[in-house]
């Protein structure tokens, strides 16, 4: 296991650094001066190259990435040019209500997700598989920035059971969860569905059934178990994707976290702050895959021997 970690840590070095490469390069393609923003169009030549000089701007792009990747090699992600704060302090402040909003998500995902799979499952090509993968059609077409306002109209205007905005308490994230775990359990739930009805076929499943074996004992001990690798696989990747909708539905719900501060690090052309935060995200993921071979590599034991 101790190989399979390292191999796995070895590749996730050249992805984190093609993350801040590719960032930094799009950050100075997009159009506007974070000079502008901070001191207005009508600002004097010299207080904007004074500014410029002390943010560092006034060095070649190329320079900048390098400055950067030698302070987070040393845990220093540099001051916003904006707010003048560490950017580590303002990652640190938002981080915990990403991880929250994530944490909610992925529950939502499992606990629809799980039983509609299962049930399609066990009885494809019967209504409940029909009604549960038209259920999953419907998740799926419903992107994110429909879905979140949608539910805000009918839960927090009609209905005012849960706040509009905010982070004030634990009724505040339930529905920003649902925004992103109806999407995310949809998939999961066609997922866990395929891989069901390919391990009840398996040998193993068969000759456990032809024991006598409880149909549940051998749903839970063989059945789930084998189509569990595949599933995760799919939890993983799914995991880093409510990163990415975090940012939409953060912003819809004013949400505290990382993807709305990015948003407004993006809109202040806050460069060292727009890194700091892709690198998190990126870090995020890229951890987040990891834990999720390394359990498939518990697991299924060939998985390490590939490696």
């Amino acid at each position: 296991m101790l190989r399979y970690l390292t191999f796995r840590l070895a590749l996730a070095i050249p992805t984190l650094a093609g993350v801040l490469i590719l960032v930094a390069l799009l950050l100075h393609l997009v159009p506007g001066d974070p000079i502008d923003v901070m001191l207005g169009e009508g600002a004097s030549g010299a207080d904007r190259e004074q500014l410029r000089v002390a943010a560092g701007l006034d060095r070649p792009p190329w320079r900048q990435l390098v400055d950067f990747s030698l302070g987070v090699a040393q845990g220093d992600l540099g001051r916003s040019i904006v707010g003048g704060q560490p950017v580590g302090e303002l990652l640190r402040e938002r981080y915990p209500a990403t991880l929250e909003l994530a944490g909610a998500a992925l529950l939502v995902a499992v606990a629809i997700a799980l039983p509609l799979g299962a049930l399609a499952a066990l009885r494809p090509g019967a209504l409940a598989d029909r009604l549960s993968l038209g259920l999953a059609a419907v998740q799926t077409a419903l992107p994110t920035f429909c879905l979140g306002p949608l539910l805000v109209l009918a839960f927090a205007v009609e209905l005012p059971w849960f706040p509009v905005a905010g982070r004030r308490g634990p009724s505040s994230v339930v529905l920003p969860a649902l925004t992103l775990g109806l999407g995310m359990s949809a998939v999961l739930a066609r997922q866990l569905r395929t891989a069901l009805i390919a391990a009840l076929k398996l040998d193993c499943v068969r000759t456990a059934r032809a024991k006598g074996v409880a149909p549940g004992r051998v749903f839970l001990r063989h059945a789930l178990p084998n189509a569990a690798t595949a599933t995760l696989t799919v939890l993983g990747l799914q995991l880093g994707g409510l990163l990415a909708g975090a940012i939409v539905t953060e912003t819809i719900f004013s949400w505290p976290g990382l993807g709305r501060l990015l948003i407004q690090a993006i809109g202040a052309r806050d460069y060292p702050l727009v890194q700091g935060c892709v690198l998190a995200v990126a870090v995020t993921y890229v951890l987040v895959n990891l834990a999720t071979d390394l359990l498939q590599a518990a697991i299924d034991p060939r998985l390490r021997e590939r490696a």
